[in-house]
Parts: structure tokens; C-alpha cells; sequence
């Protein structure tokens, strides 16, 4: 019979990776830039050159910027929780930010569509 040798196990460890956050920035600021020229949109006179579009255009602004937070507060998120390994309020509350902008993108292609 042959004796089955087991070769000692060494721990591997590493080192706890950071992600860039460049991805979430580049969205959360084109989401809010997004919501400024929707609610800029909204006070622009109806006599002015583009005045055809202002009555249903700062809606579809609002609705991409709320989508566009959505995402970038979920990345976020999503990167809290891999780091945390659980339901911390670093990821919680992202997560509620990124549900109510969510909502809010959705109430506001509800009002386009009526």
C-alpha cells in the first residue's frame, strides 16, 4: 500500500482590493447636471427659440437624471457591500438613495406619458 502524502497548505493572503470609484462620480455628477438643466428647463419662457421643447422636455431630463443616480448610487453601493461583507449603513443607505431616485425616474415618465 501507498502512503498518500499531503503537502502542507500555506495561507495565501491578499491584499483587499479597492475599485475605482471613477464610474460612480462620472454618473452622479452627470445625473445631477442632468436634474439642473431639467429644472433650469422648467423656468425657460415659451417664447424663446427653443420654447417648443421646454413643455415636455425637463421631464425626460428628470427621468435621466434619476435613472443615471440610480446607477451611480447602486455602484455604489454594490461596492460598499463587497467590501463590508454585510448590510452595513454604508450600504444601506445608498441603496434607499438609489431606490428613491429610482422612483422618482418612474414618477416622472408616469407624468410624461399622461
Amino acid at each position: 500500500m501507498t502512503a498518500l502524502r499531503e503537502r502542507p497548505m500555506t495561507a495565501v493572503t491578499r491584499m483587499p482590493t479597492r475599485r475605482s470609484q471613477i464610474t460612480e462620480w462620472t454618473l452622479g455628477i452627470a445625473g445631477v447636471l442632468a436634474a439642473g438643466v431639467g429644472a433650469w428647463m422648467y423656468y425657460v419662457p415659451t417664447d424663446w427659440f427653443l420654447g417648443g421643447l421646454v413643455e415636455g422636455w425637463y421631464f425626460g431630463m428628470f427621468i435621466a437624471a434619476g435613472l443615471l443616480l440610480s446607477v451611480a448610487f447602486g455602484l455604489f453601493a454594490r461596492m460598499a457591500y463587497v467590501e463590508d461583507r454585510e448590510y452595513s449603513t454604508r450600504v444601506v443607505v445608498p441603496t434607499v438613495f438609489a431606490l428613491a431616485a429610482l422612483f422618482g425616474a418612474i414618477t416622472f415618465a408616469v407624468l410624461l406619458i399622461i
